[in-house]
C-alpha cells in the first residue's frame, strides 16, 4: 500500500504524518510515517477486507479516515474522505486545523508501541553511573544482554543492530553497545519480525527482532566518543593499566566507528570482534583444529579470573553511495596474552567403580589476530545485492605445565588463515522473488604440539580395568623415563554452499518457495605423531616405527550434496504456518558411499491477540556424514587425550517436538516467555572412551545407541515505573539420558538432570540510592542406572550492588558476591568477593574515579560440575586486590 499525504488547497507534502491501517473491528497495529515528500508505504500481512480502513493524523491538521474497498474498479476518491480502491496510489489531503493548547508539563513515556515497533525512551532508563548503551539495555524490560554480548528480546535473539537505520559493523555490534555513550542515544527501537531485505517485504516475513539506535540530534553528523585512562596496582604488587578511546561519526554520506583499547585488568576484548548477527557468519574461523592446549578460567566475570595483557584496535567505515548502495570496510587487530593456574580433581565413573586423578596446572597463551572485511550492499525495492569478503589470520602459541599423576610440559603453536566470500542477490518481480546465494570459505591450519613427560609419571597413573590389562592392550609413552611426543597437524579445508531460490505469493497470505543448489567440501588432512608406542597383540599395536599408519594420517576427504528444498509460509492476522522439507543426495569420497538426506520441519503459531502467541513446532531428520571424522590414525589433542577417527557410513536419526508461549505488553513493560522441548536421537554409532596407559583414547565405533532429552523453561520480567527498575525470574529444567558411550568397551548409560533458578531485580528507591540483586541457583544430578550410582550437588551465587549518589556529581558503588559450591557430598566452599568504587563528575563530561576490586583479597575460587561420566572439581587462582584510579571523558 503506497500513497502521498498533502495539505489541502496548497498541495504541499506533509512530512511525519501517521498512516494507520485499521482492520475491521480491531485496533490498528501496522503503520507508516510519511517522508519528506509526504510519501508513505505500508507492507500488510494480508490483503484488506471489507470494513478495513486507514486513518491519517498529523498535529495541526484534522484527522482523516478512508475506507478500503476490497474489490473496486481501480478508481479512487481524493477528496480526503471517500473510499479507496487503488491501494498503490492513494492521495490524502489534510485540512489545516488550529489547536488551542493549554500550558502543560509533558513527560515522555518510558515505552511506546507503534505497530510492530517498541520504542524505549533511553533517558528515562539511564542512571548516573551508566557509561555505555549496553548498561542501559540491561535495565530495559524484555531485553537481556548476556555475558557474550548477545542481545535477546523476550526470549528471541536479536538479528541485527542498526544506528540510524544503518548496519555500521557487519554484525559485530558489541563494538558499539559496549562503547557508545548512553547520553548520545535518544531512543532504542525494537522492530519485531524485522525483514532487512526490502525486496522481500510483502513476500516473506522476517523471523527475528532487530534493534535500531536513534541518536540525539547533537550526536549526528559530527564526531562523538569517549576516552578513559586508568592506572593502579595489585596486592602482589603489579602495575595495572586500562585505556580506551572510542570515536564514532554518523553522517549523511560517511559513517565511521573506531576503537583502541588496552588493559591488564582482566577485561576480555576478544568478544567485541565476534559476529553476533544471524545474517553474518564471521567469528567461526579457527575452531576446527585438533590440538587443545590453553589456559583455564573459572566461571566468574572475566575481571575476576583473567591474568592478561590485551590490546585491540578496530576501524569500520561505511560510505553511502548512489541508488541505495553502500560500501563498508573494516579492519581489526587483537593481542591477548593470558596466564592461569589451578588445582583439579577429576573423578571418572566406571561400571565397576570410580577413580580420581589430581593435577595442578600452570598455563600461558599468547595470540595475535588480524581481521579485514569489505562489504558492498544495495538494498532497494526492486533488488538486493550483498557481497562480503573476509580475511582472518591468527598466530597463537601456548605453554602448559602439569604436575600430579601425569607430570609434563606442553608447548603448542596454533596458527591459521581463513578467507571467505558470501554473495547474495535477490531480484523482485511483482509478487515473486528470485535469489542467488553463494557462500565460500577456505581455511588452513598448521598446528604443532610437543609434550615432554616427566619420568616420575608414566603409565601407572590411570589404566584400564585389571582384566583389560591382562590381555595386553595399551598405549605407552615410555614408562618411567622422560619421553617426548610430537604431534603435527596440517589441514586444508574448502567449503561451498551455492543455491538459487524463488518465493512467490500465490494467494492471500500464502507464499510458496523452492530452493535448489549444492553443498560441497574438500578437506586435506596430514598429521604425524611421534614418541608413542603401542603394545599388545589384541590392540594390534607395536612400536611406532613398525606401524606408522597408526600414528599418521595422509588423506583427502570430500563430499558433494545437491539438494532441493520446497517450503510453504502462511501469514494471517491470527495464524502463521511454516513448513520446509529439504531433500538431498550426498556422495562421499574417503569412505566411498552415498546417502539420501532429509530434514522435515514445521511450525504453527496462533496469535489470539497482539500480545499473546502460542507456537508448536517439530522436526524429523537423518544426518549426513561428517568428513572431519574421516581418518583412521591417532591424533594427540594434548598430554591426556588421543582421538581416533571414524570411517562409519551409517546415518543417525533425530526427532523433536517443542511448544512455546509468549506474552508481551510493552507499554506496561510486562513479558513472559515459556518453552518446552522433547527430542529423541537414534545413533548408529557409540562414542568410545578407553583408558590406556597414560592416555584416554576417544573415538566412535559401529554400535547402535539412543539418546533422549527434555527441556523446559519459563521466564518473565516486568518494569516498575515508580522505581525505574524491573524484576524478573527464569526457571529451567533439563533432563538428558543416553546409552551412546562405551567406556573401556562397556556400555555405560547415564542420566543428567539440571534445575536452574535465576531471579533478578534492579530499581531506584530514592533519588540518591539504587540497588540491583541477582541469584543463580543450580541443582545437578548424575546417575548411572547400570550401577545404581547417583551423585547430586547444589551451587548458587548472589550478587548485590548498591549505588549511592549523595551529591549530584558524586557516585558511590558497593557490590558483594557470594558463591556456594558443593565439591563433594560432605564438602562445600563459600567465597565472598567485595568491590567498591567512587566517581566524581566534573563539568564538560569529565569523570574521576577510584575503584577497588576484591577488597578481601581472596586468592582462589572453587567450582565443581558433572560432565558426562565424570565429575570435575577445580580450585582456580583469581585476581587479587586491584586498585585503579582513572579519568573518563565523553564528547
Amino acid at each position: 500500500m503506497r500513497g502521498v499525504v498533502v495539505e489541502a488547497g496548497s498541495g504541499i507534502p506533509v512530512s511525519g504524518a501517521v498512516v494507520l491501517y485499521v482492520p475491521a473491528g480491531q485496533e490498528g497495529t501496522e503503520y507508516a510515517l510519511t517522508d519528506g515528500q509526504g510519501r508513505f508505504e505500508l507492507s500488510l500481512k494480508a490483503r484488506p477486507s471489507a470494513g478495513d480502513s486507514i486513518r491519517v493524523s498529523m498535529l495541526g491538521y484534522a484527522n482523516v479516515a478512508l475506507a478500503l474497498v476490497p474489490d473496486g474498479d481501480g478508481r479512487e476518491d481524493t477528496d480526503g474522505g471517500g473510499p479507496v480502491t487503488d491501494w498503490r496510489n492513494i492521495r490524502v489531503e489534510l485540512q489545516p486545523q488550529a489547536l488551542n493548547i493549554k500550558e502543560v508539563v509533558v513527560r515522555a513515556p518510558k515505552v511506546n508501541l507503534f505497530g510492530d515497533t517498541v520504542e524505549y525512551n533511553v533517558q528515562s532508563f539511564v542512571e548516573q553511573q551508566d557509561k555505555s548503551i549496553s548498561d542501559v539495555l540491561k535495565r530495559m524490560p524484555g531485553v537481556e544482554v548476556r555475558e557474550s554480548g548477545d542481545i535477546y528480546y523476550n526470549g528471541e535473539s536479536v538479528g541485527n543492530l542498526y544506528v540510524e537505520g544503518m548496519d555500521l559493523l557487519g554484525g559485530r555490534y558489541s563494538l558499539l553497545t559496549k562503547n557508545l555513550s548512553a547520553q548520545d542515544v535518544k531512543k532504542v527501537e525494537i522492530i519485531e519480525k524485522h525483514q532487512p531485505v526490502r525486496a522481500l517485504k510483502g513476500i516473506t516475513s522476517g523471523q527475528k527482532p532487530a534493534i535500531n539506535l536513534v541518536l540525539q540530534d547533537d550526536a549526528r553528523g559530527k564526531w562523538v566518543g569517549s576516552a578513559s585512562l586508568a592506572g593502579g596496582v595489585t596486592s602482589d604488587p603489579q602495575a595495572l593499566w586500562d585505556g580506551n578511546l572510542f570515536l564514532m561519526r554518523v553522517g549523511r554520506k560517511w559513517n565511521s566507528v573506531n576503537n583502541i583499547k588496552t588493559n591488564n585488568t582482566g577485561t576480555d576484548l576478544s568478544g567485541e570482534l565476534r559476529g553476533l548477527s544471524i545474517y553474518d557468519r564471521s567469528g567461526s574461523a579457527g575452531s576446527d583444529g585438533f590440538i587443545s592446549v590453553s589456559t583455564s578460567e573459572a566461571p566468574l566475570d572475566a575481571q575476576r579470573v583473567r591474568f592478561n595483557t590485551s590490546a585491540l584496535a578496530n576501524t569500520s567505515n561505511t560510505w553511502k553511495l548512489r541508488n541505495d548502495w553502500k560500501l563498508n570496510a573494516s579492519a581489526s587487530y587483537l593481542f591477548d596474552r593470558l596466564e592461569s593456574s589451578n588445582f583439579s580433581e577429576t573423578t571418572y565413573y566406571f561400571e565397576d567403580g570410580e577413580r580420581t586423578v589430581e593435577e595442578s596446572e600452570e598455563a600461558m597463551t599468547r595470540r595475535h589476530n588480524v581481521q579485514a572485511r569489505i562489504e558492498a550492499e544495495a538494498n532497494r525495492d526492486e533488488y538486493y545485492f550483498r557481497n562480503v569478503l573476509r580475511a582472518e589470520g591468527e598466530f597463537q602459541d601456548a605453554l602448559q605445565t602439569m604436575t600430579g599423576e601425569f607430570p609434563n610440559t606442553q608447548k603448542a603453536r596454533l596458527p591459521y588463515i581463513a578467507v571467505s566470500d558470501d554473495l547474495r542477490y535477490i531480484r523482485r518481480k511483482g509478487g515473486r522473488s528470485f535469489t542467488l546465494v553463494s557462500n565460500n570459505d577456505f581455511t588452513q591450519y598448521d598446528q604443532q604440539l610437543t609434550v615432554l613427560r616427566d619420568g616420575s609419571g608414566g603409565a601407572s597413573g590411570m589404566s584400564r580395568a585389571e582384566d583389560s590389562q591382562a590381555d595386553g592392550s595399551g598405549l605407552s609413552s615410555g614408562g618411567g623415563t622422560d619421553s617426548i611426543q610430537r604431534q603435527r597437524v596440517g589441514i586444508l579445508d574448502f567449503n561451498t554452499d551455492t543455491y538459487i531460490s524463488t518465493d512467490f505469493r500465490v494467494a492471500r497470505g500464502l507464499t510458496i518457495g523452492l530452493r535448489g543448489g549444492f553443498e560441497a567440501s574438500v578437506r586435506r588432512l596430514d598429521s604425524r605423531l611421534e614418541g608413542i608406542s603401542g603394545e599388545g597383540d589384541q590392540a594390534g599395536m607395536s612400536p611406532t616405527e613398525s606401524t606408522p599408519e597408526l600414528f599418521r594420517n595422509d588423506l583427502t576427504a570430500a563430499f558433494v550434496r545437491p539438494y532441493l528444498t520446497p517450503s510453504l509460509e502462511y501469514d494471517s492476522k491470527s495464524w502463521e504456518l511454516r513448513l520446509s522439507v529439504p531433500v538431498s543426495w550426498a556422495r562421499y569420497w574417503g569412505v566411498d558411499t552415498d546417502h539420501i538426506i532429509y530434514r522435515a520441519s514445521g511450525s504453527v503459531k496462533y496469535m489470539p491477540g497482539p500480545r499473546l502467541s502460542l507456537t508448536v513446532s517439530g522436526s524429523s531428520s537423518n544426518s549426513g556424514l561428517d568428513i572431519h571424522d574421516f581418518y583412521s590414525g591417532y591424533i594427540l589433542h594434548n598430554y591426556r587425550y588421543l582421538t581416533s577417527g571414524s570411517m562409519n557410513t551409517a546415518q543417525d536419526e533425530s526427532y523433536s517436538v517443542s511448544g512455546r508461549i509468549n506474552f508481551k505488553d510493552p507499554v506496561n513493560m510486562f513479558y513472559i516467555d515459556g518453552a518446552v522441548n522433547r527430542s529423541w536421537n537414534i545413533y548408529q554409532t557409540s562414542s568410545t572412551q578407553d583408558f590406556l596407559g597414560d592416555y584416554i583414547v576417544t573415538g566412535t565405533e559401529y554400535a547402535p545407541s539412543r539418546g533422549e532429552s527434555w527441556y523446559a523453561s519459563i521466564s518473565g520480567n516486568v518494569g516498575i515505573y515508580g522505581i525505574n527498575g524491573k524484576v524478573g525470574v527464569t526457571l529451567s529444567y533439563m533432563d538428558f539420558s543416553t546409552t551412546s558411550i562405551l567406556q573401556n568397551g562397556v556400555r555405560t548409560p547415564y542420566l543428567s538432570q539440571t534445575i536452574s533458578l535465576r531471579p533478578v531485580f534492579n530499581g531506584r528507591f530514592t533519588r540518591w540510592m539504587s540497588l540491583s540483586y541477582e541469584l543463580a541457583y543450580s541443582h545437578y544430578i548424575l546417575s548411572l542406572p547400570g550401577t545404581g550410582t547417583s551423585e547430586a550437588k547444589d551451587n548458587f551465587s548472589h550478587t548485590l550492588s548498591l549505588n549511592l549518589s549523595p551529591l549530584k556529581n558524586l557516585d558511590l558503588k558497593l557490590s558483594a558476591e557470594h558463591y556456594y559450591t558443593m565439591l563433594t557430598s560432605d564438602q562445600a566452599k563459600n567465597t565472598v568477593l567485595l568491590d567498591a568504587s567512587i566517581a566524581w563528575r566534573l563539568k564538560g563530561g569529565v569523570e574521576l574515579s577510584l575503584t577497588a576490586r576484591n577488597l578481601l583479597n581472596q586468592r582462589t575460587y572453587a567450582y565443581s560440575i558433572f560432565n558426562a561420566l565424570q565429575q570435575f572439581s577445580c580450585e582456580y587462582r583469581i585476581r587479587p586486590l586491584n586498585i585503579l584510579a582513572g579519568v573518563y571523558f565523553s564528547f
